[in-house]
């Protein structure tokens, strides 16, 4: 019986403990299992579309887990530039080809955004277990001007970039810090590259100053076209009177009637007739190229065989059209 007691007494003494113990754990238990502020991104991503600048938002919400209301410095931190691009030179891909870009911190653009200047601003998320706020940070993109990009969709990519808090004085956007849990995500870029061609004429093709019935005068003029870099495309001249193989009419001032037949030419006053019966597909009589991103330059000749006619100045308008 005495040994009875004391296994007793020795169980009822480890019942103690364990008891005393449950209440010391609990005490030295961590209050704040999680954040008093915890960030998310909703969306992001800047989408240049066709155009060389352009906006991007990063939408956030943050939800306080406290009964009085909590003021932190909300942060965004750039990550790193997918391949190939860096840190200096961020660049868009598609395929193999490469579209440099850069991203500012500003709408001038004179800002450039780096991962030692992160996007910050004050957020105070109010009192009360669960109350949510939402909100957005905007940044700015510029694609670089001259280069030479077949058309697509180039893309890119900024891992690693975060959202968290910026303690007074510090340059380090931390998912981790003080009251708030922010996190790691991952920021699109995308920009197309259109199929698009322009068309310009560089001056008029002036025949010059001729004594009516001289030997017939010739002249000449430059149009400058510039297409994506790949993209084939064929020219068409067409005088204002629709004549497709290239021979118009420039007519007089007032009511002087008499008009000067003259042809475009392409390779040389003499060379063959220019016209109108490119397609997009074919050169027809007209010439066709291949777009190098930057600006071409050809030479449309104008001849008229007669200037027997009466002095006055003649002109005529011609439509020249690209086809792509």
């Amino acid at each position: 019986m005495k040994g009875g007691k004391t296994a007793l007494l020795a169980l009822l003494l480890r019942l103690a403990l364990l008891l005393f113990a449950v209440p010391a754990v609990t005490a030295l238990a961590p209050q704040d299992a999680r954040a008093n502020i915890v960030c998310l991104v909703v969306n992001q991503g800047l989408a240049f579309g066709t155009a060389a600048t352009g906006t991007g938002t990063i939408n956030y919400s943050c939800t306080g887990y406290e009964n009085t209301s909590t003021t932190v410095n909300l942060c965004i931190g750039l990550g790193t530039p997918s391949y190939p691009g860096t840190a200096s030179q961020p660049i868009m891909l598609q395929g193999a080809n490469n579209l440099n870009y850069q991203v500012f911190r500003d709408a001038a653009l004179t800002q450039v955004w780096t991962t030692s200047l992160p996007l910050s601003k004050s957020v105070t998320v109010g009192a009360g277990i669960g109350v949510t706020i939402t909100g957005s940070f905007q940044f700015y993109g510029r694609i670089a001007n001259g280069q030479t990009a077949p058309a697509g969709l180039y893309q890119a990519y900024f891992y690693n970039t975060r959202i968290g808090s910026l303690p007074g004085g510090s340059s380090n956007c931390n998912t981790n810090r003080s009251n708030i849990s922010g996190l790691d995500f991952t920021l699109s870029v995308s920009g197309t590259v259109s199929n698009a061609c322009t068309v310009d004429a560089l001056a008029n093709a002036n025949l010059g100053n001729v004594v009516a019935g001289a030997t017939a005068p010739a002249g000449s003029t430059t149009i400058r076209v510039r297409c994506p870099t790949g993209t084939a495309y064929n020219i068409g001249v067409l005088p204002s009177n629709n004549n497709t193989a290239g021979a118009g009419q420039m007519s007089g001032t007032g009511t002087n009637t008499d008009k000067i037949a003259y042809q475009l030419r392409r390779t040389s006053s003499t060379g063959p007739i220019w016209g109108n019966t490119a397609t997009t597909s074919s050169a027809g009589n007209g010439l066709g190229g291949t777009g190098n991103g930057s600006n071409q330059d050809f030479t449309v000749y104008a001849t008229a065989p007669s200037s027997n006619f009466r002095p006055d100045t003649y002109s005529d308008t011609v439509r020249v059209t690209v086809n792509y």
